[in-house]
């Protein structure tokens, strides 16, 4: 049963990750497919800029729940965590691919930060702390929602990392290592525009 368990549960969890939460809100609530404007990504920013305020706050708790439901579900099966624990990172990794790759949605999707957010909560909640922690202030300081998400995603890795490697049978740092590079590479056009001065700030609509 263990073995047939893990052999679903990443391939699983890329499915969860792949509910285009973003899309399935901006076609019920507004009538459009929120991939065709903005940024085109899924997220709850693009979700801010064109959906309003409402319905971005409904995508980002939901895609923050992406994270945090199938990751705890997972602890809470002992036999996983004791005999196979590289499967809850493991699944970690499939829910940001699905979010950013989702099946459901063409393959076009978001860029992980909510889902790693609540990931992040449940396999070190310190680390999340600390996202939050680092992420605000940045945007509040700043208006740029992608900055403060670069700086977060760095942070809550090297957190991740640091604390999981010294720990037997915590593979919490494969996680990390994947999904902190991937999140930045994801941003890689926003890092382009703030370089050059063209990035848009909160609140400025698409």
């Amino acid at each position: 049963m263990n073995a047939q368990i893990d052999l679903i549960a990443i391939p699983f969890s890329y499915l969860i990750g792949s509910i285009p939460v973003g899309l399935i809100i901006g076609k019920l609530i507004s009538g459009i497919d929120i991939r065709k404007h903005g940024s085109q990504s899924t997220g709850a920013t693009n979700a801010l800029r064109v959906l309003g305020t409402k319905s971005a706050i409904l995508v980002l708790i939901l895609d923050v729940l992406k994270g945090i439901i199938p990751i705890y579900c997972l602890i809470l099966m002992t036999d996983i965590k004791s005999t196979n624990p590289i499967i809850i990172p493991l699944c970690g990794i499939g829910i940001i691919f699905g979010h950013n790759w989702p099946v459901f949605a063409g393959f076009k999707g978001g860029k992980g930060v909510a889902s790693a957010l609540g990931i992040a909560y449940i396999l070190n909640p310190l680390s999340a702390l600390i996202a939050l922690l680092t992420f605000l202030p940045i945007l509040l300081g700043t208006k740029y929602v992608s900055l403060g998400s670069i700086i977060a995603a760095l942070t809550t890795s090297i957190i991740i990392i640091l604390q999981s490697i010294p720990e037997t049978n915590n593979f919490n740092y494969i996680y990390a290592c994947i999904v902190g590079p991937l999140i930045i590479l994801k941003h890689h056009e926003n890092i382009r525009k703030l370089l050059n001065g063209t990035e848009r700030k909160i609140g400025e609509k698409a």
